[in-house]
């Protein structure tokens, strides 16, 4: 590591991949990033390819079938890649993180990247199905929105590691379609990221089953209080209760 406050991205095994489509799902609103990123990795069976690593990150292990793992890994299948983290992004870590994807991104000629994340609505209880808003980077990205008739977010503020994704995508002229489902602010909203997931599936052309996904949300939300509690502190740190300060027509 070349400095305290840089990151660094370990490739487990050569990832050799033409214009990859880069998924990214981290602990934010909802958990929405996290949830369906994680669905998406067990419904496609993808496998750890590479994993984060850096001074500014917690020492912190995840332990799943008693394995020990990098709590930021990239996955692939065939030409999909996604970035999972199962624990909040510490803040003095965002900006670094942004910039080292980013230039890893470009060495392997991205063709679209896709942030997943939720949008916090005060009646999210009274709705069934959560709309899912988009933010694009460059004309290749709005092109998406408007194939496939998708919400625009017109209006708002966005804090934390998908904004600074979102700058560095826009500063590369790097096609960059950021998802965003309305959610339950502080509780896992397994509800939302399934929505995502339909949106992915239109996009990206795949058919990842939803249903598993909602039949498993109680489940999901009871694993994932412990880690909504901590990431909505985090959250909370990064100036993330002024985010999605939305006119009353997206409540």
């Amino acid at each position: 590591m070349e400095a305290k406050d840089s990151v660094e991205i370990i490739e487990d095994v050569p990832v050799k991949v033409r214009e990859p489509k880069f998924l990214i799902g981290l602990p934010d609103v909802g958990l929405v990033g996290m949830i369906s990123a994680s669905h998406i990795v067990e419904t496609l069976d993808m496998k750890i390819v590479a994993h984060l690593e850096s001074d500014l990150f917690p020492p912190v292990i995840v332990l799943h079938g008693s394995k020990i793992y990098h709590p930021f890994r990239i996955y692939q299948k065939d030409n999909i890649l996604l970035f999972l983290s199962e624990i909040p992004v510490p803040p003095l870590a965002v900006n670094s993180i942004s910039h080292t994807i980013t230039k890893w991104l470009i060495d392997k000629k991205v063709s679209l990247v896709m942030p997943l994340a939720g949008i916090p609505v005060p009646n999210r209880i009274a709705i069934d199905e959560p709309d899912v808003y988009t933010v694009a980077t460059n004309d290749f990205a709005n092109k998406i929105i408007d194939d496939f008739s998708l919400q625009r977010l017109e209006e708002g503020i966005m804090a934390g590691p998908y904004a600074s994704i979102l700058m560095d995508c826009a500063k590369h002229d790097i096609p960059c379609l950021a998802l965003l489902a309305q959610s339950f602010p502080n509780y896992p909203d397994p509800g939302a990221a399934a929505s995502i997931v339909k949106v992915i599936n239109k996009v990206l052309k795949m058919n990842i089953d939803v249903g598993a996904l909602l039949e498993k949300a109680e489940e999901i939300r009871i694993k994932s209080r412990d880690l909504m509690k901590r990431t909505a502190e985090q959250l909370e740190s990064m100036g993330k209760s002024q985010e999605y300060d939305l006119p009353a027509m997206y409540s």
